[in-house]
């Protein structure tokens, strides 16, 4: 071996660092929380409060009526739902410099980063909304102290939501021609966080959806059924200390309301855009705006399991 031999302890790289381009990619969670909501527009120049109305169900007659009587009728009932529209934004400020040295796209990336805020966003904003305001029911049965997932919780609820009237949102899946396929039954959707998949998954009567008789319906956030709920899975959902909140969801439970002209759009102000403000176009922008409200629309067609994990 050479007495002199050179090495990168005597002469280092200039760059020490390769920077690889091609950018890593992000992981963003399911977004579910507004999937099942009705989405009302209210008009511009109007305010930004919405008013929902419904009738209440008249009474049955069973009384027979009295030959040549007039019966005194029935009144009609209504009741009024208020829902106040907010707005809610962000932005990206991007200075020539960085734009003249860094390598990557970044009012690109600036774009598609605030699209994912911005979706994340409603998504908080209708899961906070729904998971706070809905009635529950402890996984213990009613018990004040939680425990876990079940399958009799899970039958009190959908007991409770067809005592109201409650309408399924899916339909049944038939059974498929292959040797041992089974149906899945008609369904309410839930919400589970990522921590409960286990105990989900341990639920008597679970079925993944690998299980199922067809693949056409599973939606792509979908992990199983239990009898007539069928369930996504979010890293989002609510948690409270260490109680974890389960909505279950029939159909026309909410609503979401946006302003018409103020929905959520993309805003991107290129460099000199500022005018005498930005006079030597030294910035750029990007950035996202939206008027949105959520309500509940009927409290007998939404309702949590409150429950905790076992890991």
């Amino acid at each position: 071996m050479a007495d002199n031999l050179t090495t990168t302890t005597q002469v280092d790289p200039g760059l020490e660092v390769f920077y690889d381009r091609t950018l890593l990619e992000t992981a963003y969670p399911n977004y579910v929380h507004a999937k099942f909501a009705q989405r009302r527009n209210l008009n511009r120049k109007s305010g930004k409060t919405i008013k929902f109305r419904r009738y209440s169900r008249l009474s049955t007659v069973p009384a027979p009526l009295t030959q040549g009587i007039t019966p005194t009728g029935s009144q009609l009932a209504k009741t009024d739902l208020l829902a106040t529209c907010e707005q809610y934004g962000d932005f990206v400020h991007i200075t020539d410099v960085v734009d003249l040295t860094v390598e990557d796209a970044l009012l690109t990336e600036a774009v598609e980063k605030l699209s994912d805020q911005m979706h994340a966003t409603i998504d908080e904003l209708v899961r906070d909304y729904m998971c706070a305001s809905a009635s529950s029911t402890t996984c213990s049965n009613g018990d004040p102290t939680a425990t876990y997932l079940n399958d009799t919780d899970i039958d009190s609820v959908v007991q409770t939501l067809l005592g109201g009237n409650a309408k399924f949102i899916t339909s049944l899946i038939k059974p498929g021609v292959g040797q041992g396929t089974s149906p899945v039954r008609a369904a309410f959707w839930g919400i589970v966080d990522s921590d409960l998949i286990d105990d989900l998954e341990a639920v008597t009567g679970f079925k993944p959806t690998s299980d199922y008789p067809t693949q056409q319906t599973v939606d792509p956030a979908e992990w199983g059924a239990v009898k007539n709920v069928r369930f996504l899975w979010t890293t989002e959902g609510y948690v409270s200390g260490a109680n974890y909140y389960v909505p279950i969801i029939a159909q026309n439970a909410y609503g979401i309301v946006n302003i018409e002209g103020g929905n959520a759009k993309s805003i991107i102000k290129a460099f000199g855009s500022g005018g005498t403000s930005d006079p030597l176009n030294q910035r750029a922008t990007a950035g996202w705006k939206m008027m949105q409200a959520c309500r509940i629309l009927n409290d007998a067609f939404l309702h949590c399991l409150v429950c905790t994990n076992r890991s």
